[in-house]
């Protein structure tokens, strides 16, 4: 994998060629501080983008097949104004158990239902276990109205409700089977 270093040295070897090469041509005073303008953007903008490889954690949708290596919980804190966030570092995997993907960190909005699994799993690594996550699958999040002129009821799908639900119900924590050593000497 590319080091920021790397990068930072990249960007700074084309900037010395881009401000050459603005000195060298005979173009509008315009168009070069648009130049520079939209190069140090790109810096900018690669600076950001580098939160992902440099491990941040996410704001991306879970698998829906992982394993739980750790997790940190922190609770919302009325006196500092600060929502709680849940911390998960996993590892995709597959049904049969195998790991797929590298280890990568996730958070959640704080919700104390889903607060207390992720604290279950931890008691059980902390035990030896090893935890897998998975989503149960759930009933979309609908919504019920009743119209004015009519006494009918209308069953509209809430997205946003229905992404809400699935995370807080669907999400299941559960210890893997361990698995037997292969016997000696054969």
């Amino acid at each position: 994998m590319i080091s920021v270093q790397v990068l930072a040295i990249a960007y700074a070897v084309m900037g010395a060629l881009l401000l050459y090469l603005l000195v060298a041509t005979r173009r509008s005073l315009s168009f070069k501080i648009f130049t520079v303008v939209l190069i140090s953007g790109l810096y900018v903008g690669t600076y950001m983008g580098l939160k992902e490889l440099r491990g941040w954690p996410v704001n991306e949708a879970l698998p829906e097949r992982f394993r739980l290596h750790w997790a940190m919980i922190n609770e919302p804190d009325k006196a500092q104004d600060a929502q709680g966030t849940i911390y998960l570092w996993i590892q995709t995997s597959a049904p049969n158990g195998e790991l797929i993907d590298e280890p990568r960190a996730y958070h959640l909005p704080f919700n104390r239902k889903m607060a207390e699994r992720v604290e279950n799993a931890l008691r059980q690594i902390g035990e030896g276990e090893t935890v897998e996550g998975q989503f149960a699958r759930a009933q979309p999040a609908l919504q019920v109205k009743e119209t004015d002129k009519q006494s009918k009821l209308n069953l509209e799908l809430d997205p946003a409700k229905a992404a809400a639900s699935r995370q807080e119900a669907g999400l299941q924590f559960a210890p893997l089977p361990r698995t037997g050593l292969p016997p000696k000497g054969a």
